[in-house]
């Protein structure tokens, strides 16, 4: 199970919105000196009737969780991904202070009805490789991490990495999953594909 980030309690301290993505509202802030990220996800509800417990398993909030939790149980927190600090349940307080700093639209967006749980990163400036790039065999060969923790990452493109970590598994899938969703075979399918491949639409992504 994922940590709870130590500092939940605390005023948000210099809170920048940075990007409004897919699944949720990124921003970064100062925590003890540190710059860090807070995705603060939108309300999930699945496209069909399910149980309460199962969207909240196959929610982006809970794959995120999952994919940082079982880093941490394989002792490989920020080498393959971005490092996780944890996640928080955000006060009104906490709100505020993050929608004011969004501007008007952003603050103001439907999406913060009922969006109260995110996840706090480091944060990374770093642009993500070429394929070219020294650093980009870096990239390849740290798929070994997850490959080793049955994680099955999704939405692997190159605007999704800072440096050489990718920074968002909110669609990455961690066995064991509902088999309606996610298969062992699809596990295996991935990585032999990786290693065929070595992803060769990496540059062609938008960033």
């Amino acid at each position: 199970m994922l940590k709870r980030f130590v500092g939940y309690k605390d005023d948000i301290t210099k809170p920048r919105f940075m990007d409004m993505g897919q699944q949720g509202f990124v921003f970064r802030f100062k925590y003890r000196e540190q710059d860090l990220c807070l995705k603060v996800f939108y309300p999930y509800k699945a496209p069909y009737k399910v149980h309460k417990e199962v969207e909240a398993f196959i929610s982006p909030f809970g794959c995120e969780s999952r994919a940082f939790a079982r880093l941490c149980d394989l002792h490989e927190n920020g080498h393959w991904a971005v490092r996780c600090h944890g996640w928080m349940y955000l006060r009104d307080s906490q709100l505020q202070q993050l929608r004011r700093v969004c501007g008007r639209r952003v603050g103001n967006d439907p999406y913060w009805d009922n969006a109260r749980w995110a996840i706090v990163k480091d944060f990374i400036a770093d642009k993500p490789p070429s394929r070219q790039d020294e650093q980009f065999q870096k990239i390849l060969s740290n798929f070994c991490i997850p490959k080793r923790g049955g994680i099955l990452p999704d939405d692997v493109k190159k605007e999704n990495y800072r440096g050489d970590r990718i920074v968002d598994l909110g669609s990455t899938i961690t066995f064991p999953f509902y088999r309606r969703y996610a298969q062992a075979e699809d596990l295996d399918r991935f990585f032999k594909e990786l290693d065929q491949y070595e992803l060769p639409e990496w540059d062609k992504s938008n960033e």
